[in-house]
């Protein structure tokens, strides 16, 4: 008897945790970037929830621009609700997006249940973000 009621819990927990499939608060998100119509390969995609205490989504493109978020080890996406957009490609040593997409964005996406796809087709031209080289101290430039 006893036996029979342990399997019982165990099929029940398991249950439990294969429905879950992750947080509640996080949708499934992917897309595309493209800057002139073209895909934006290694640029680093980053959703962050406008409300106070909220953790990122973040994604890198590949070589088509296709991006997926991990909003940590893994659960993939980003919060639910209103979420700023970022993307960048500094991390690949030169900005090649202008700062209206992400040090100064303007993008924005709400984020729902379930999966969801933002695809962004950014445009060319406007101010680059281009950040003092460490070290030195701002306005100075390196003779």
């Amino acid at each position: 008897m006893a036996w029979h009621a342990l399997r019982l819990g165990l099929a029940i927990g398991l249950a439990v945790l294969v429905g879950c499939g992750g947080p509640s608060n996080v949708g499934s998100v992917t897309g595309k970037v493209t800057l002139d119509g073209q895909p934006l390969a290694d640029a680093v995609v980053t959703f962050s929830p406008t409300k106070e205490g909220g953790s990122s989504g973040v994604g890198k493109t590949d070589a088509g621009g296709n991006y997926v978020l991990s909003y940590y080890a893994g659960v993939s996406g980003a919060e639910i609700g209103e979420n700023k957009v970022s993307i960048t490609t500094i991390t690949q040593g030169k900005e090649r997006v202008a700062m209206e997409y992400n040090s100064k964005t303007k993008l924005k996406a709400e984020v729902k249940a379930g999966k969801n796809v933002f695809d962004w087709d950014l445009k060319g031209g406007g101010a680059i973000y281009t950040p003092e080289p460490a070290g030195l101290p701002s306005g100075k430039k390196k003779r």
